[in-house]
C-alpha cells in the first residue's frame, strides 16, 4: 500500500518543524509526506527541505479547499493508495500513521482521535475537533479533515469542492449525495490538534468557517439545514424572552448540554478542568453566532455560480 501523508501549511514553520518531527518518529515507515504550502513567507520551505520532505507551494491560492484538490490530484498521478490529511499543527503520536494504515483494512475512510492541551478555548472547542466522536455515530457519514485517511480511489469518483474552508464538510455532503458505497470508520491514532489562542483568533477563524460553509454548500447543491439548526441556539434566545418561563427552561437546557459535551469532552483534553464546564456553551454561542453569518452569507450568493 503506497502511503502519503499531505501537510497542509501557511507561515506556521515552528509548528511545521514539530509536526515533522513527529512523523519521522512513526513506527510505521513506509510512507511519503508532502507539505502543501500556501506561499509562506518564512521559512516553512528550509524546515521541509531538513526532515527532507516533498515541499510544494500550491498552484492555486486561495483556500483549503484549492489545497485539497491539488493534493489528490497529486496523489493520483502518483500512484498512491492512501492519503493521511494533516495540518502544520498537528503533533503526531508516534503510532499515528501505523493505527491509521490499520483500520484502512476495514474501511475506505477513518478518523482519528485528537488531543487537546487544556486552555478554556480548547475546552470551548474540544467538541469542533471531536464531532465525529461526540456525536453518535457521524464517524460513519464524516471524518474531520485535519485527522484522517481516505483511500485514493475516491478522488476517482467525488472531490472536495474548493471552498476557502470547510471543504471537508462539503466533501462528506457529496459522498452521501452521490451514493458513493464508502465504509467509513475509526482508527485509534492520536494526534494532537491545536485551536486559537484568543478570542481575536478564534473570530477570524470562525470568520473563515462561516464563509467556507456556505461556499462548501452552494458548491454541493445542498440546502444549509444545519446551519440553519446551529443559527437557532442563539436567535432562540430573543424569540423566548416574551416567555421568561420558557427562556429559562431553554437557558437551563444549554447549560445542561454544556456539562453534557464537556464530560463528553475529558477523554480528548490532556489538562482537563472539571470548572470549565462552562466553556463548550461559550464555543456552542460563538459557532452559532457565526453560523448566522454563514447563512447570511448563504442567502447572499443564492443566485450567484461559485466555483
Amino acid at each position: 500500500m503506497k502511503v502519503l501523508v499531505i501537510i497542509l501549511n501557511k507561515d506556521n514553520a515552528e509548528g511545521l518543524e514539530r509536526c515533522l518531527s513527529s512523523l519521522k518518529d512513526q513506527t510505521y515507515k513506509n510512507f511519503d509526506v508532502l507539505v502543501l504550502d500556501g506561499k509562506s513567507k518564512d521559512n516553512s520551505k528550509e524546515i521541509a527541505e531538513k526532515y527532507g520532505v516533498m515541499f510544494k507551494i500550491q498552484d492555486r491560492l486561495g483556500g483549503t479547499g484549492f489545497a485539497r484538490v491539488e493534493g489528490c490530484e497529486f496523489a493520483l498521478k502518483r500512484g498512491y493508495d492512501v492519503v493521511i490529511w494533516g495540518d502544520s499543527e498537528n503533533v503526531y503520536d508516534s503510532r499515528y500513521v501505523e493505527e491509521m494504515i490499520k483500520a484502512l483494512k476495514d474501511y475506505d475512510i477513518v478518523g482519528g482521535i485528537p488531543i487537546l492541551d487544556g486552555s478554556f478555548l480548547d475546552h470551548a472547542f474540544a467538541w469542533y475537533h471531536a464531532i465525529h466522536l461526540i456525536v453518535p455515530k457521524l464517524y460513519e457519514r464524516h471524518a474531520p479533515g485535519n485527522n484522517k485517511a481516505e483511500k485514493t480511489w475516491i478522488y476517482e469518483r467525488v472531490m472536495y469542492p474548493t471552498s476557502v474552508r470547510a471543504e471537508d464538510y462539503g466533501f462528506s455532503i457529496l459522498l452521501l449525495k452521490n451514493g458513493l458505497n464508502v465504509k467509513c470508520g475509526l482508527a485509534n491514532a492520536k494526534v494532537i490538534v491545536s485551536l486559537p489562542k484568543n478570542l481575536r483568533e478564534v473570530m477570524a477563524w470562525q470568520s473563515a468557517r462561516a464563509k467556507g460553509v456556505a461556499q462548501a454548500l452552494k458548491m454541493v447543491g445542498f440546502k444549509p439545514y444545519d446551519v440553519i439548526a446551529w443559527s437557532l441556539l442563539v436567535l432562540l434566545i430573543p424569540l423566548l424572552s416574551f416567555n421568561l418561563e420558557a427562556l429559562a427552561i431553554y437557558l437551563l437546557i444549554l447549560l445542561t448540554s454544556s456539562i453534557a459535551i464537556h464530560i463528553k469532552s475529558k477523554r480528548f483534553i490532556k489538562r482537563f478542568k472539571w470548572f470549565y464546564f462552562i466553556a463548550p456553551l461559550v464555543g456552542l454561542t460563538i459557532h452559532s453566532i457565526y453560523s448566522i453569518k454563514a447563512l447570511i452569507h448563504y442567502l447572499r450568493w443564492s443566485n450567484e455560480k461559485l466555483g
